[in-house]
């Protein structure tokens, strides 16, 4: 989920209810949106396609709710955490959990030998957001939760060489 929304790792995704998603529909489009409140206050976000994928995966986890049919828990407006383990618990933070993961995938540092965070997952969506949807970055500011100065400083990441198709 933090891949495909860009949210923060901490208070915006720790404290996401179920009832904190619903669907928007616009010309003929279905997205998901996603109600968040850190950092920067309250925002709505669109999440990515994929994200109904890890929602869903997370509902068949859930033991408590899983005999709920899945499009039926966004009517449902749960106050259940999105973010548990399979017995409920809502741990304080994922940072260890993810830590492991990324070491037992061989993943724990990138190519310069930085150790990758949950923070990484969040710069990787923004990075993709500029280069593969071509996204201005007032938008993705406003996604982000952030400034458009904010974005150009610490998220983008993009070259002449990486923008040569458009820019040739």
């Amino acid at each position: 989920m933090l891949l495909y929304t860009g949210m923060r790792h901490g208070t915006e995704a720790m404290g996401i209810c179920w009832r904190h998603l619903e669907w928007h529909t616009d010309k003929g489009t279905r997205y998901l949106r996603v109600w968040v409140d850190g950092k920067t206050g309250g925002r709505w976000l669109i999440a990515r396609h994929e994200a109904v994928a890890v929602l869903k995966r997370l509902h068949l986890r859930q033991a408590n709710i899983q005999h709920i049919e899945f499009e039926a828990l966004f009517q449902q407006r749960l106050c259940q955490k999105l973010f548990r383990i399979h017995n409920g618990y809502q741990p304080l933070s994922f940072n260890g959990t993810f830590r492991r993961l990324l070491r037992d995938a061989g993943l724990f540092v990138d190519g310069a030998e930085k150790i990758r965070t949950l923070y990484s997952l969040r710069h990787t969506y923004a990075t993709q957001v500029l280069l593969a949807n071509r996204m201005d970055i007032y938008t993705l500011a406003r996604q982000m939760g952030n400034s458009a100065a904010m974005i150009e400083r610490h998220y983008s990441k993009l070259t002449a060489t990486m923008a040569a198709a458009r820019l040739a």
